[in-house]
């Protein structure tokens, strides 16, 4: 009786350990999903070419962002672990490697996509007249602040593996509300501002991203995690990038599957399509929980792994995966079963209000896969392990979702590739909660 007294309160304790450590996060990407509906909501106002400007620039924004994580996963790996063992002059060296490789790295991703922003968007949305402008124009101020952003990034990136996120969420609220407060001043110029139009949008953006950053070396110093003089101690470029790259890979392959996938449905008419955004978006805000609790089983899991408490780390990981997984499943089931109500105000035809209500059916149902191979994915690879997560997902997205999608939309027309995306996540979900489960010990990698 005393034995399972003490293993219950052990399990209290991981709980909260999970729980203290995501619910910021959620929090913020709450507070992050609402300042993008206040953006649109402002950059509206200067018309339909703005609106449509904004959303191919945030699209191929999106993209550039995708590709830093070739230097912010390996970091999270490497400083949680590193503060696990004990070893905070190389989580602070680490730190100030990455700040200065990443940098480099993205300051000239930045004034590339900066010389090529205009054939950029062409050749990404065949964009014409003003929304051409109005895209070139915004993209080229996010583009000379986007080291700006991957420093944001990264230092968050270094308060999130401390777990102390109350310290995230502070930063991201506070650069979030002064977004909010320059975008109508800037954009449409109050106050005496200058009138920029969508480039003060743009302007906005990069201005909140650099008042971030002092307060985000001000928590580090109280982590006592401020980048340090010393660099390349015992974490190598090398190192980084064995990293990085697999993450960076999946990232780029999901980014060709999804399109080859999007390009399946988008030929069965402009009606399916058009209930295939709308489920998306409404699905989109379910996924917040997934990254919530990925980042926070990395961290967790990363920490434990430093310490050498490899189980642990595999018992703190678990919670944070079964947790995260439920959270998903519930809200899913939730959307799932109204989501015939959900999609109402933004279906513009009784059709599109069917099918996208079956659409979320079927993705409110597959929630607590995703969740699964979210969180799972996140949890190995703060065990040190960003291959796995590479090989599954990849696989499964060719195997499953685009082989399914292509051999089963000419019978069941839209219901086919909603199928085989059930049918995907599922199947990565499970396939990598099983190798945690069972190979967790073989799995991982200490690499601090």
């Amino acid at each position: 009786m005393e034995l399972k007294t003490q293993f219950q309160q052990v399990l209290d304790r991981e709980l909260r350990e999970v729980l203290k450590t995501s619910l910021p996060l959620l929090l913020v990407e709450l507070v992050s999903s609402l300042y993008s509906i206040t953006d649109t909501y402002f950059v509206s106002g200067l018309g339909t070419e703005a609106l449509a400007a904004l959303g191919i620039s945030l699209y191929i924004l999106m993209f550039m962002q995708s590709a830093l994580v070739l230097f912010t996963t390996p970091l999270l790996i490497v400083v949680s672990q590193s503060l696990g063992a004990g070893k905070i002059d190389v989580a602070r060296s680490s730190l100030s490697t990455i700040l200065l490789t990443g940098g480099l790295y993205t300051t000239i991703l930045g004034l590339l996509s900066y010389t090529f922003s205009e054939p950029l968007v062409v050749v990404i949305s065949s964009a014409r007249g003003l929304t051409l402008e109005y895209s070139v124009e915004y993209l080229r101020v996010r583009c000379a602040g986007l080291v700006v952003s991957y420093i944001t990034m990264t230092l968050d990136m270094s308060i999130i593996s401390t777990s102390k996120t109350q310290y995230t969420l502070t930063a991201n609220t506070t650069g979030l509300a002064l977004n909010a407060l320059l975008d109508p001043l800037l954009i449409y110029g109050y106050c005496g501002f200058p009138k920029l139009g969508i480039i003060g949008a743009a302007v906005a953006t990069v201005i909140s991203n650099t008042a971030v950053i002092p307060i985000q070396l001000l928590f580090l110093s109280k982590l006592g995690l401020t980048p340090s003089k010393i660099m390349f101690p015992r974490i190598t470029l090398l190192k980084v990038v064995k990293l990085g790259f697999p993450v960076l890979a999946e990232r780029a392959i999901f980014a060709i599957g999804h399109n080859i996938y999007a390009g399946i449905i988008a030929r069965l008419g402009e009606t399916v399509m058009a209930a295939h955004n709308i489920g998306l978006r409404v699905e989109s805000l379910i996924y917040m929980p997934g990254f919530a609790f990925s980042l926070t089983a990395s961290s967790i899991v990363g920490r434990k792994i430093g310490s050498r408490d490899i189980e642990e780390a595999k018992k703190s990981g678990w919670k944070a995966i079964s947790l995260g997984s439920l959270i998903m499943g519930f809200l899913g089931v939730v959307v799932g079963l109204t989501g015939y109500y959900i999609v109402t105000p933004f279906s513009p035809s009784e059709e599109v209000r069917r099918l996208a209500s079956i659409y979320l059916l079927l993705a409110g149902f597959s929630e607590v896969g995703l969740g699964l191979s979210m969180v799972t994915s996140g949890a190995l690879r703060g065990a040190g392990n960003t291959k796995i997560p590479f090989y599954v997902s990849v696989a499964s997205l060719i195997l499953v979702r685009v082989v399914l999608s292509i051999i089963l939309v000419e019978p069941l027309g839209p219901l086919g590739p909603w199928l085989a995306m059930f049918l995907d996540v599922y199947s990565r979900g499970l396939t990598l909660a099983f190798l945690y489960k069972r190979y967790f010990h073989k799995l991982t990698r200490i690499v601090v």
